[in-house]
């Protein structure tokens, strides 16, 4: 007598941790922002929460491509009588406010803030430019001829990195601490920052 397929190659798998892939499987994912994690409700679903919040899950439900035959129908029907306009309970339904529609106003103005900039430059560069911002301060074109520029920048280059340098203001205060500069004033070196600057 053959075996059974069904029952050819069937094995329990001793390396399978279940407790942890009954909760990955059955899990709806883990909410990060903190604020939308107080006012989510794991008793409800996520299509309730969402609706009770004044958030959409499907942009295409909520916000559907027109479908002008469809209208030009039903107003045909309306002007000739065939139909009379009547509020749905639909309708009643989408002129309610949403029970938690202070959520939608809320993340608005978290937009609207502005983010602080984490982008820092990294401590090689760091040190390149202050060398060379040592050496020649705001002269470019010196920069461009130096024999450490390996990477062979250009003077625009330098420009960029430089004012670059300048914004990072926890990185550009550490220079300036360290070369008895002041904080809060500009620095009163000529800048040719021309772009005709090659004479």
């Amino acid at each position: 007598m053959k075996i059974r397929k069904n029952h050819r190659g069937k094995r329990y798998r001793y390396n399978v941790n279940r407790k942890t892939l009954n909760k990955t499987r059955s899990s709806t994912g883990k909410i990060k922002d903190p604020a939308f994690k107080k006012l989510w409700e794991d008793s409800k679903r996520p299509g309730t929460n969402f609706k009770e919040m004044g958030l959409c899950v499907d942009p295409n439900k909520s916000v559907p491509i027109p479908n002008f035959r469809k209208d030009r129908l039903k107003i045909t029907k309306l002007v000739n009588g065939f139909e009379e306009e009547e509020i749905t309970e639909d309708d009643i339904k989408q002129a309610e406010e949403p029970k938690r529609g202070h959520v939608v106003a809320e993340m608005e103005e978290m937009a609207k803030q502005k983010a602080e900039s984490k982008f820092r430059l990294p401590k090689g560069v760091v040190s390149h430019i202050s060398y060379f911002m040592d050496k020649y301060k705001f002269n470019y074109k010196a920069m461009v001829t130096d024999r450490r520029n390996h990477d062979q920048w250009t003077w625009k280059q330098f420009r960029m990195k430089i004012k670059q340098f300048m914004n990072i203001k926890e990185q550009f205060n550490v220079y300036l601490e360290k070369r008895n500069l002041p904080l809060d004033k500009e620095l009163d070196w000529e800048e040719y920052n021309s772009d005709s600057e090659w004479q």
